[in-house]
């Protein structure tokens, strides 16, 4: 496993030439098992671009990015190539063991304040995420979902952890449930987070008469009191209109 922090530096154009000073966090890492690996930068937890493996291409997340820099995705194919090398020199050389497996934090969540019948979007966000291996299913009234979902690559965290959002599409409505299943090493078994409407519980009518009564026997006790002051108040008067004659 291998993490970078580095100082991005973009290949800009020269027509939308600009100044960048930042630093930026980027994972680069690759592993045995799949074998599998990534080369991602993000800004301020946001990824940027990544370099598909497969397609050996760039795949830029932020919105309109790639029309002010570019980056040649050769550049980080070979640095997976790279880990790769030492990864394999690594193990040949020395008795390793197998990384400890942490327990991912797992929240469900909607994107948006939900009203009925308006498009909206399920976020499940899984944290703490290493080493980065993990299978995430989504189910609707207990039926498996098979489209209509798209998740982030593997973020980095600054403790060499990863996280990872996973978006689902819906229509909400009272009666749905959403369920996401993350499956990870170090879950001993996996974890369900479960969404659904919150109805308000209808206010029962013997709920309401007790409201009432209460409500009712307040005020007669309010009258009786100010009743009773009343009285009390012209006793005083007719007391203190004596003693002056």
């Amino acid at each position: 496993m291998i993490s970078v922090c580095a100082l991005l530096v973009l290949g800009l154009k020269a027509s939308d030439a600009v100044t960048v000073d930042y630093i930026d966090y980027g994972a680069l890492f690759y592993q045995t098992y799949g074998p599998s690996g990534e080369y991602l930068f993000d800004y301020k937890g946001n990824e940027m671009f990544h370099v598909d493996l497969e397609s050996k291409s760039v795949v830029w997340t932020l919105p309109g990015l790639e029309k002010h820099v570019s980056f040649d995705p050769q550049g980080g194919l070979q640095n997976i190539n790279v880990a790769k090398y030492n990864v394999d020199l690594y193990k040949k050389s020395r008795n390793s063991t197998a990384a400890t497996s942490i327990p991912p934090l797992i929240s469900l969540y909607a994107a948006k304040p939900v009203v009925l019948g308006e498009p909206n979007i399920l976020i499940c966000c899984v944290k703490n995420i290493f080493p980065p291996v993990m299978n995430t299913t989504w189910f609707k009234n207990g039926q498996q979902i098979s489209e209509g979902f798209s998740e982030t690559s593997f973020l980095p965290a600054q403790d060499h952890s990863f996280r990872r959002l996973h978006y689902l599409a819906f229509l909400p409505n009272e009666h749905d449930i959403y369920t996401c299943e993350v499956e990870h090493w170090g879950l001993e078994q996996p974890i369900r987070r479960v969404w659904q409407h919150d109805v308000p519980t209808p206010i029962s009518e013997a709920y309401q008469n007790v409201i009432c009564a209460l409500g009712l026997a307040v005020g007669i006790i309010g009258i009786i009191a100010g009743v009773m002051l009343i009285i009390k108040g012209m006793k005083q008067s007719a007391a203190q209109g004596r003693s002056q004659r």
